[in-house]
């Protein structure tokens, strides 16, 4: 029986629609307004912000009520950037969720509909296979070996089968049930769905738990806790400067803004935004190109990778068996025999492709399974043997038309690997030697490779697995084959060439595993192909040495995954998985990046991912490796961009106080450069394209710091240099007065902030290399800062604002030059010093394992 055969054609869509307005939508814990709350606090809770409020109040209590209104009103900017910048981070996130929300197959007017959970609703018919993640409860209508998973409500974690009782009337407790969270560990079937979201028992459960607070990746926790220090040796250097000032004989007002002109200067709270940010359009721009970042970091983490394991079949292949060829065991009506059992061996009404694949061959090779049915009766089935990697069904002839026995003994029929099937037939050596060479002969070939075997009872079978699979005769073998994707070898030479290792595991024989890594071009040592009978014989210390150096591994079970992800990463490997089936979610978790297929995945190993590659392309993997470099480096671009601007800051505040002279950078100047700050950095340097040779260099280390202490000492170095030449401007034109000597200083800011960005655009190459941005956000944004630097220092009302004076074309000319000063001693030698850089990452790549044809 097929999947819907028998079954009413469940909902209309008008009667889906009606009773979901009815019942509301089918999620099991729902978002408390008192999240939205903290949001908004969170937002209103900037440092900057917060240091303005204080800077007002305190003008205000010393009566300066004009001044105290100004720094009140530049509160609206600050928060606004912060806004606008946090509304595109969550716009994103939100198309994300909704993009990766589990879906489900249901019936609707009259055929299978996928939908998002949240649209299930009560009446549903819903259509139950292998892997799924149950999200309603509900009875089970139809099954076929149908098996669940329920521990995660009842604790008991034995498989739990699900037989409808025909004829059953609702709530009588005698129809099998199945209840949300609840996993589909093997079979097929339809279930009526008869309750949802915070009805069901997983949802009750859910709502007295409470709602699940979202963990930070290690990425944001390292830099929240960075930028947690920064604020408070910012607020701790204020303080001194403060006591300081007025231990100095400074009014205690000047002490005051002093101190809160150095705390403005200093706080670097930028870089969780430019985190945050980055992270999350890096993540959109995936899912537009076909894979779905669940948790965000995974994607600069990949970047980081040092080994990808991956299965053969559908990510290296295409996941589309044909079969190709059938060779009987024996001559002579071997052939039919073959045939006859390899159909008996599919599921009546076969849902899935292989088996498909072989009731067609069958039929076009004369062998009709319709007529098969007629004389046969499927009487039970022992399911899939995870450690035999074979199946079997039991067949009992089909009565005459008056009801007696056909005459004919019952039968047994198997298929799967063939060590597995041969555990199960008595054959002489030699014969067990000839059926290995031919599986050898078509492994070869880059088949894969299915037994078939099975046996007569006369006096039938015994219900007992063990004793009715005993003494199997060997039909035959099937040979399978499945295509090479076109994209994987071109994407194979890109993961090797950026220095990672790849490793196929697969369930499959040891020579159709080499053939297809052959064809793929993984590098390889052809000594070092290692099954996963050889890693049991071996001690968990060689075993996870072997499993470090070899790169092929065949017949592996499927918690062998599990060790072998294990070994790579406590050998402090950056480890990412890729896998498809329920055994695949251990080492999905273990890894570093779990990896799931979308289309031929279970929903069990989409829940155990870091990401989802939609289309099944394993070249979809290598962009995110690429863009998950590209997103580390723009990283580093902003966070030194803000270390040279900041320090620039500081020293500037510093450098007036041991200077003794007027404050230069007064609360009010302040916003107006965060202002400059906070775009930049989080705009200018996001979308800047990965640098050519990103994927021709090693992985960068996971234990490295963020920041080089090279690199941030440059940054260091250009923003002091910039503090001295604005301070020297400043000092330079205090004949001029304060408001003069303060423009002419500004000017010198300003613009070198602009030039720091070219600086840090470059990286290790002359800035002045740098081709122009082709990004409509840098030009905007420099036109903004442009027109704000001319608004504010030409005209006389804003001018007054910030209390500066416009200053002359010679003065404009001086701070023009004087802007370049800190970023032109990072040219001198850089060219060497880019050949050197070049020669040691040359030096330090991996070599990829060698491969002995």
């Amino acid at each position: 029986m097929t999947e819907t055969e028998g079954t009413p054609g469940g909902l209309s869509s008008a009667e889906a629609a009606a009773r979901l307005l009815r019942y509301g939508p089918n999620l099991m814990v729902r978002r408390a307004r008192s999240a939205r709350v903290l949001e908004v606090i969170r937002t209103l809770a900037d440092p900057m912000a917060l240091m303005l409020a204080g800077a007002a109040a305190l003008y205000l209590l010393l009566g300066k009520s004009h001044e105290a209104a100004v720094l009140a009103a530049v509160i609206v900017p600050v928060l606004a950037v912060d806004v606008l910048m946090e509304a595109r981070s969550r716009g994103a996130l939100k198309k994300l969720e909704s993009t990766v929300a589990p879906r489900t197959r249901v019936i609707r007017d009259g055929g299978i509909r996928e939908i998002p959970t949240a649209d299930v609703v009560p009446g549903d018919i819903l259509v139950i296979r292998e892997g799924d993640i149950l999200h309603a409860d509900g009875i089970v209508r139809t099954a076929a070996n149908l098996a669940l998973d329920e521990s995660q409500l009842t604790g008991e974690a034995e498989p739990q089968e699900k037989t409808p009782y025909a004829g059953a009337p609702e709530g009588a407790g005698t129809e099998a049930r199945f209840f949300a969270g609840s996993t589909v560990l093997a079979g097929h079937g339809l279930g009526e769905v008869t309750a949802t979201g915070q009805r069901t028992r997983f949802g009750n459960i859910a709502r007295l738990v409470g709602e699940a607070v979202l963990e930070p990746s290690p990425l944001q926790v390292k830099t929240g806790r960075l930028v947690r220090w920064l604020v408070g040796a910012a607020l701790a250097l204020a303080a001194l400067v403060f006591v300081a000032r007025w231990l100095g004989g400074a009014p205690l007002d000047d002490a005051f803004l002093y101190a809160i002109s150095l705390a403005m200067s200093a706080v670097c709270e930028e870089v969780v935004l430019v985190l945050s940010l980055f992270l999350t359009l890096a993540a959109l721009r995936l899912s537009q190109g076909g894979v779905l970042v669940k948790r965000l970091a995974s994607v600069e983490t990949l970047g980081a990778t040092t080994v990808i394991c991956m299965d053969k079949t559908g990510t290296l292949t295409a996941g589309r068996f044909t079969l190709d060829i059938h060779v009987p065991f024996n001559d002579g009506t071997g052939e039919r025999a073959l045939l006859e059992a390899a159909a008996l061996a599919c599921e009546p009404g076969a849902q899935d492709s292989l088996d498909r694949e072989i009731l067609e061959h069958c039929r076009t090779h004369g062998v009709a399974p319709e007529s098969l049915h007629a004389r046969w009766r499927l009487a039970y089935d022992y399911p899939f043997d995870m450690i035999g990697k074979h199946m079997a069904h039991v067949w009992t002839p089909v009565p005459d038309a008056a009801g007696e026995p056909a005459g004919r003994a019952a039968r047994i029929v198997a298929k799967g690997a063939l060590e597995g099937i041969l555990e199960h037939c008595d054959l002489p050596a030699r014969d067990r030697q000839r059926a290995l060479a031919m599986n050898s002969e078509l492994a070869e070939r880059g088949m894969r490779v299915i037994a078939v075997g099975g046996r007569f009872a006369a006096d039938g079978f015994s219900g007992e697995r063990e004793r009715d699979e005993r003494g199997l005769q060997l039909y035959g073998l099937l040979g399978f084959h499945d295509p090479l994707r076109p994209e994987v070898p071109a994407a194979v030479a890109q993961c090797q060439s950026a220095g990672v290792h790849l490793k196929l595991i697969t369930g499959d024989h040891a020579l159709t595993a080499h053939a297809v890594a052959e064809a793929a071009a993984i590098a390889h040592d052809d000594d070092l192909i290692t099954t996963g009978a050889e890693l049991v014989r071996l001690s968990p210390e060689r075993a996870a040495a072997l499993a470090r150096r070899a790169s092929i591994f065949a017949r592996v079970q499927p918690e062998q995954k599990y060790q072998i992800v294990d070994a790579l990463v406590r050998a402090g490997e950056v480890v990412a998985m890729i896998g498809d089936g329920i055994n695949d979610a251990p080492a999905l978790r273990r890894a570093h990046i779990g990896v799931a297929m979308g289309r031929r995945g279970t929903e069990v190993a989409r829940a155990a991912a870091d990401l989802v590659l939609l289309n099944d392309d394993f070249a979809a993997l290598v962009d995110t490796i690429r863009e998950g470099r590209r997103v580390f480096a723009n990283i580093q671009h902003a966070l030194r961009y803000l270390i040279a601007f900041k320090v620039a800051l500081v020293a500037i505040a510093i450098g007036a106080l041991i200077l003794g002279l007027p404050i230069l950078l007064l609360p009010v100047d302040l916003v107006w450069l965060e202002l400059i700050v906070h775009p930049v950095s989080a705009l200018v340097f996001e979308g800047e394209p990965a640098p050519a040779d990103v994927m021709r260099r090693s992985p960068r280390d996971p234990r490295a710091p963020i920041l080089g202490r090279t690199r941030v000492l440059r940054s260091a170095i250009s923003g002091a240099l910039l503090a001295v030449v604005a301070l020297a401007a400043y000092v330079t034109r205090l004949d001029h007065g304060e408001l003069y000597a303060r423009g002419a200083a500004m000017a010198v800011i300003v613009i070198g902030s602009l030039v720091l960005v070219w600086a840090e655009r470059a990286g290790d190459r002359p800035w002045w290399s740098v081709g122009l941005p082709a990004r409509w956000a840098f030009w905007v944004i420099t036109m903004l800062i442009a027109l704000s630097v001319l608004l504010f220092m030409t005209v006389g009302a804003f001018a007054g604002l910030l209390r500066i004076a416009p200053i002359s074309a010679r003065d404009w000319a001086i701070a023009l030059a004087a802007a370049f000063v800190p970023t032109l001693w990072r040219s001198v030698g850089t060219a060497e010093a880019t050949r050197r850089v070049t020669e040691i990452r040359s030096f330090g790549a991996r070599p990829a394992p060698v491969h002995r044809p």
